[in-house]
C-alpha cells in the first residue's frame, strides 16, 4: 500500500534580527492569522465591513450660466474688440421737420465707436506620483481597488476651478475690470427710501417692493431710449438675505390668491405686463452686500436684461489639457497642465441694466 505524504512545507522557525521586537502585530510571536493572537480578529472584522463607495466631495456651485450668456470661441487673443454706431442729424432738433418756407435741408450723420475689452489667461496644473500610481495598480489587481480614482479626483479639482474663475470673473471682475456687480460706468440709484414702514426690504410691504422695481424698470427704459422691443429687463439679482424675504407668503386684498412676493412682483412688475418674462434670482451674499452707495454701505440689487446683444461672458478659449510632462518629484511624476482664456464681461449697453441701492 502507497501512502503519499503532504505536500505541505513546514513553515522553519522565524528568524529575528538581533534585537528586534518580532512580527509586526505579533507580539506574542504566533503564527500570522492565529486565532489566538492579539490580532486574531483582524480578518474576521475586516470581512464584516461595509464599504461605502460614495465619495463625500466638497459643496459649492456656480450661477454664471444662469446669469449670463457666455459666448465660447476665439483662441488666445489679448483682446476683443466690439463696434458701436452712433446717429445725428444737422440742423435744429426736430428730426427733419421743417416750415413751409424753410430751405435748410438738415443732414444725417453716422458714427461708428470701436471698444476693446480685455482677455486674461487661466492655467491650473496637477501633479501625479509614479508612487502612488503603483499603489493603485497594485490594489487593483489585488481586487480591493478603492472606490475612487486618483485620476477623477483631480480632474474634478481642476474642473471646479476653472468654473469659480468665470464665476469670479462674471460678478466680480478681475485685474481692475468690473464685473456684473460693480460695473461703475452702469447707471445706479436708490430704493426703498419710504418712510411709512421702513427703508429697507426687511420691513417693506409687498406694494412697495413692487414699486421698487417698477423705478428700476422705468429708469432702464428711459435711459435707453424707451425701446422696450431690445431694453427691457428679464432678471433680477439680489443678495440670498433678501431674497429669503420676498419668498414669504403674502396675501393681498385677496387678489391672485396666496403667494409669495417674489411670485407677486415676478407677475405684477412692469416688465411681465408688457410680455417679457421677468425671473428674480439670488446670489450669495458676498457678492451684493454692502456693494450699494452710502455710508455705511448698503445692499444692492441688480436688474438687467440677459441678451447677447447688451451684455455677455466671452470664454475664447474653454479649458483644454496642454501637456502631459514626467517631473523629478520623489521617485517621479506626471505633471498634467490645463490652459484656457476668459475675457472680461462685454458690456454694450450699460445702459440695460440699472443698481438698485439701499434695499
Amino acid at each position: 500500500m502507497i501512502t503519499r505524504r503532504s505536500s505541505i512545507v513546514r513553515p522553519a522557525a522565524p528568524h529575528y534580527l538581533p534585537g528586534g521586537q518580532g512580527r509586526a502585530f505579533d507580539q506574542t510571536r504566533a503564527r500570522a492569522f492565529d486565532a489566538g493572537g492579539a490580532s486574531g480578529f483582524a480578518f474576521l472584522q475586516s470581512m464584516l465591513e461595509k464599504i461605502d463607495t460614495n465619495l463625500v466631495e466638497p459643496l459649492q456651485a456656480v450661477t454664471h450660466p444662469r446669469d449670463i450668456k457666455v459666448n465660447f470661441g476665439g483662441g488666445f487673443p489679448e483682446f476683443i474688440s466690439t463696434f458701436a454706431s452712433n446717429y445725428a442729424t444737422t440742423g435744429n432738433k426736430y428730426f427733419g421737420l421743417m416750415g413751409n418756407k424753410n430751405t435748410e435741408i438738415p443732414l444725417a450723420q453716422a458714427d461708428v465707436q470701436k471698444a476693446l475689452w480685455n482677455t486674461y489667461i487661466w492655467g491650473e496644473g496637477m501633479i501625479v506620483d509614479w508612487v502612488d500610481l503603483q499603489k493603485f495598480e497594485f490594489a487593483q489587481r489585488s481586487g480591493i481597488a478603492p472606490p475612487y480614482s486618483l485620476q477623477k479626483l483631480y480632474n474634478e479639482s481642476i474642473d471646479v476651478n476653472w468654473l469659480k474663475a468665470l464665476d469670479y470673473v462674471t460678478y466680480w471682475g478681475f485685474n481692475g475690470d468690473p464685473g456684473l456687480v460693480n460695473n461703475t460706468n452702469a447707471p445706479s440709484t436708490a430704493v426703498s427710501t419710504k418712510a411709512a414702514t421702513g427703508t429697507t426690504w426687511a420691513k417693506a410691504t409687498p406694494q412697495e417692493i413692487l414699486n421698487d422695481v417698477n423705478l428700476l424698470i422705468s429708469t432702464i427704459l428711459s435711459n435707453s431710449g424707451m425701446d422696450a422691443a431690445r431694453a427691457m429687463p428679464d432678471r433680477m439679482l439680489v443678495p440670498l438675505t433678501q431674497y429669503a424675504y420676498i419668498t414669504n407668503p403674502m396675501t393681498l386684498g385677496g387678489v391672485g390668491g396666496f403667494q409669495s412676493v417674489k411670485e407677486y412682483v415676478e407677475k405684477n412688475c412692469l416688465a411681465a405686463l408688457q410680455g417679457r418674462k421677468f425671473t428674480i434670482d439670488w446670489l450669495p451674499n458676498d457678492w451684493l452686500t454692502g456693494q450699494g452707495a452710502g455710508s455705511p454701505a448698503t445692499d444692492r440689487c441688480i436688474v438687467y436684461r440677459n441678451d447677447e446683444d447688451c451684455l455677455y461672458l466671452p470664454v475664447p478659449q474653454p479649458k483644454m489639457q496642454a501637456m502631459t510632462v514626467p517631473v523629478a518629484q520623489g521617485i517621479g511624476a506626471w505633471k498634467t497642465n490645463f490652459g484656457g482664456c476668459i475675457g472680461q464681461v462685454v458690456f454694450k449697453r450699460t445702459t440695460t441694466m440699472i443698481y438698485g441701492d439701499g434695499i
